[in-house]
C-alpha cells in the first residue's frame, strides 16, 4: 500500500476535489485574514477622514457597521456543518449563492462610506474617498476571481452610490468624476475577467467542481484501497471499498465519526494524537490497529494517513486502510512458535543470543528468573574476545575467530565472562548462522550454558590432587613437578637450585599434650612462617606429617642456601603464640644442592632427608650440609 500513488491522492488533485466538496468561497483562515486587513484599513480611513468631515460621529458608525458586515462575511464562508447530506451540485450551487449573498454585504458596506459625510467635504476627503472605495474594488478583482457574477454584483453595491453622486453633485475638482469611475469599473471588470480566465484554465472554476467531485468519488470507488477523506475528525468522503470493509452496504458513511469505527476510544485518543504529530511535522501517519464494523466485529487493519495541505484549519486528510487481519494473525501463529521454541531452549541452556554481521555480540536473553548482567556488559564484543579455559588460549581463540568469520557453527566452546563485579562466570557456548529470507549472512546465534560450577568443581579437584588440604601448600607430587622443571632451567643456564628439607623434632609431643588440634596449628603457623622465608620464585611443600620441603630456584651460590637454612632455623625457633605450650620449637634441616650433589629431583630429595635425619640424630636444632 502506497500513499498518493493514484493521481486522486496528488496534493494538487486533493485540493481541487477538497475545494469543491466544501465550498467555492474562500478558505476560512484567509476569510479571517481578509477580515483583519479589513479592519485596519477601516481604522486608516477613519482616521484619514475624521478631520475633514463636519460630523465625524457618523465616521465611528460606519465602522461599527462595517465591523457587523465583516462578522457577518466570516461566518458565511465558513464549511457548512451538514458532511456530505447533499449533492455536490446543490451543495456547489447553495455556496455560489452564498458567495453572491456575501459579494453583496461587503459591497454596500464599503459602497455607504460616501454616504456619511466624506463626499460632502473638502477635496481631500473626496480624494481619500476615491482612492480607498478604488482600492477596495481592485481587492476584489482577485477577491472573488472565481466567479464573474458575484464581483459583479459586489462592484455595483460598492460604487453605484458614489457613481450617483457624481453625477448629480460632480465634485468642483474633477467634474467629471461620472466618466473616470465609469473607464475604472470597465478596468476592474477587466482585470477581473483576466484572473476568472487564468482560475478557469487551471481547473479551479466553480463550475467544473461539480463535476471534478464525481469523477473522484468514480475514482474512489474503483480503488482496491479503503480510502476515505476526512475533515475535523468527520468522514467527508468514503469509497465503497471502505464501506465494503466495514460491512455498511453502499452508504458512503458521510458524516460519521472517525473515533466510532476504532475498538476502543483509548485506542482512537492514543492514534489520534500520535497523527497530529505527524501531520504537524509534515509527515505521513502509519500504523496498526484494530477496528470495529457496523455489524460489531473486530479486524486488525494498518491505517495510513496524510494531510491534504499541513497546517491548513481545519485539517483534511486522506485515509488508506487495509485489512491485515491474516498477516497479524500470521504474525502471532509465528511468535507462539517462537515462544514455544524460546520455552523449549529455556530447558536445556540458560542463554540465547545473536550476533550481528560482524561478529559482535548484540542480543542476550536469559531464561531463569537470574540477571544476565554479565553477558550485557559485553555486548558489542566478539565471543572470541573473551577470555578462554586452557594453556593454548591464543590458538583457540584464532580458531573460534576463523570459524566465526568462515561463517561455520560450533559447539562447546568454554568463555569466562569477567565484569570486575563478581566472580568470573564459565559458560559453554553453541552456535549457528542465522541468514535473511534472501540467504544473506546475519550473524550468529545459539545457546549459552553456566558451567561455572563444572569448571570451580575441576579446579577443587585439580587442586586437591596437587595441594595440602591442611596448608595448602603443594603436596610431593607438585613439588617433584616444580623441581624437575627448576632442574631443566637450571642446565639450560647453568644455575643452581637448592633443597632445605625441613623436620620438627618432638611433633609427636605436641600432639600428645594437646591434642591433634594443636598440632594442626603448629603445623599451621609452621607453614605461614617458612612463607616469610623465602622468595617468590621459591616453593614451601609439605611432604607429609611434620616434614616441610623448601624448594629454592635459580640460586647464584651453595651458600645463599645456607643463609635461607638458617633463616628458617631462626625463625621456626620462635615461641608460638596462644598456645599453652611455651618451649621453643626444635628443627633439623638437612640441604641438598643440584647439581653438587645430585642431578634429578628425587635424588635431591634423597640427600637433603639423608641430612635432615642426621642432623636429627645429632640432637636437632641444627643445620647439616655436606
Amino acid at each position: 500500500m502506497k500513499l498518493a500513488s493514484p493521481p486522486l491522492l496528488r496534493h494538487d488533485s486533493l485540493r481541487s476535489s477538497t475545494a469543491a466538496c466544501e465550498n467555492a468561497l474562500i478558505p476560512r483562515t484567509y476569510a479571517y485574514r481578509i477580515q483583519i486587513i479589513g479592519q485596519l484599513i477601516c481604522i486608516l480611513t477613519v482616521i484619514a477622514l475624521w478631520p475633514h468631515v463636519a460630523l465625524p460621529l457618523q465616521l465611528g458608525v460606519w465602522w461599527l457597521g462595517m465591523t457587523v458586515a465583516q462578522m457577518l462575511l466570516t461566518s458565511l464562508v465558513r464549511p457548512s456543518r451538514n458532511h456530505g447530506t447533499h449533492d455536490p451540485l446543490d451543495e456547489l450551487s447553495l455556496r455560489h449563492y452564498l458567495s453572491s449573498a456575501s459579494a453583496v454585504i461587503g459591497g454596500a458596506a464599503w459602497g455607504s462610506l460616501p454616504l456619511v459625510g466624506p463626499y460632502d467635504a473638502a477635496a481631500p476627503a473626496q480624494m481619500i474617498l476615491f482612492m480607498v472605495l478604488g482600492g477596495i474594488t481592485l481587492a476584489g478583482a482577485g477577491i472573488l476571481s472565481n466567479s464573474r457574477s458575484a464581483y459583479a454584483i459586489f462592484v455595483s453595491a460598492t460604487l453605484l452610490p458614489l457613481f450617483i453622486l457624481t453625477l448629480v453633485n460632480p465634485p468642483a475638482a474633477l467634474p467629471h468624476a461620472s466618466v473616470w469611475l465609469t473607464l475604472f469599473v470597465l478596468f476592474a471588470f477587466t482585470l477581473n475577467d483576466i484572473l476568472y480566465t487564468s482560475r478557469q484554465a487551471s481547473g479551479l472554476s466553480w463550475k467544473g467542481d461539480a463535476e471534478l467531485v464525481m469523477t473522484h468519488q468514480t475514482m474512489l470507488d474503483h480503488s482496491s484501497e479503503a480510502i476515505i477523506l476526512s475533515r475535523r475528525l468527520r468522514i467527508l468522503r468514503s469509497n465503497q471499498r471502505f464501506a465494503a470493509m466495514m460491512h455498511d452496504g453502499h452508504v458512503p458513511l458521510p458524516g460519521s465519526r472517525l473515533e466510532t469505527w476504532f475498538e476502543h476510544r483509548n485506542d482512537w485518543k492514543k492514534h489520534a494524537r500520535a497523527a497530529s504529530n505527524a501531520f504537524r511535522r509534515g509527515d505521513t501517519y502509519r500504523e496498526a490497529t484494530r477496528l470495529r464494523r457496523r455489524d460489531g466485529s473486530v479486524f486488525w487493519a494498518e491505517i495510513s494517513g496524510e494531510a491534504v495541505t499541513p497546517g491548513s484549519a481545519p485539517l483534511h486528510v486522506v485515509w488508506v486502510i487495509s485489512d491485515i487481519t491474516e498477516r497479524m494473525n500470521a504474525t502471532a501463529r509465528a511468535a507462539l512458535a517462537g515462544e514455544q521454541l524460546h520455552a523449549l531452549i529455556g530447558q536445556s541452556a540458560d542463554w540465547y543470543w545473536q550476533t550481528d554481521a560482524q561478529h559482535r555480540l548484540m542480543q542476550v536473553t536469559r531464561h531463569s528468573a537470574e540477571s544476565n548482567a554479565p553477558l550485557q556488559h559485553n555486548i558489542g564484543r566478539n565471543w572470541w574476545q573473551l577470555h578462554r579455559l586452557g594453556e593454548g588460549a591464543r590458538t583457540e581463540q584464532a580458531a573460534v575467530r576463523q570459524r566465526f568469520e568462515d561463517r561455520q557453527g560450533f559447539r562447546n566452546l568454554m568463555v569466562e565472562v569477567r565484569d570486575g563485579s563478581c566472580a568470573p562466570l564459565w559458560l559453554n557456548i553453541c552456535g549457528t548462522p542465522r541468514v535473511n529470507e534472501h540467504g544473506s549472512f546475519l550473524g550468529h546465534h545459539g545457546i549459552a550454558t553456566d558451567v561455572t560450577e563444572q569448571v570451580r568443581g575441576r579446579e577443587r579437584v585439580h587442586h586437591l590432587a596437587y595441594h595440602d588440604t591442611l596448608t595448602g601448600l603443594p603436596n610431593r607430587r607438585l613439588l617433584t613437578d616444580r623441581l624437575s622443571q627448576a632442574i631443566a632451567r637450571a642446565q639450560r643456564y647453568r644455575e643452581r637450585v637448592g633443597v632445605i628439607l625441613v623436620d620438627l623434632d618432638n611433633f609427636k609431643r605436641i600432639n600428645d599434650l594437646g591434642g591433634h588440634a594443636a598440632g594442626d596449628r603448629v603445623l599451621l603457623d609452621t607453614a605461614d612462617r617458612l612463607r616469610s622465608c623465602i622468595r617468590s620464585c621459591d616453593t614451601v611443600a609439605r611432604l607429609s606429617g611434620d616434614a616441610f620441603v623448601v624448594l629454592l630456584a635459580e640460586l647464584d651460590l651453595p651458600s645463599d642456601a645456607d643463609q635461607v637454612a638458617g633463616k628458617i632455623l631462626h625463625t621456626l625457633h620462635q615461641p608460638l603464640e596462644g598456645m599453652a605450650l611455651r618451649t621453643p620449637l626444635s628443627t633439623s634441616i638437612g640441604i641438598a644442592i643440584f647439581p653438587e650433589d645430585a642431578n634429578s629431583a628425587n635424588s635431591l630429595l634423597e640427600v637433603a632427608d639423608a641430612r635432615m635425619y642426621r642432623a636429627k640424630r645429632r640432637g636437632g636444632q641444627r643445620i647439616e650440609h655436606v
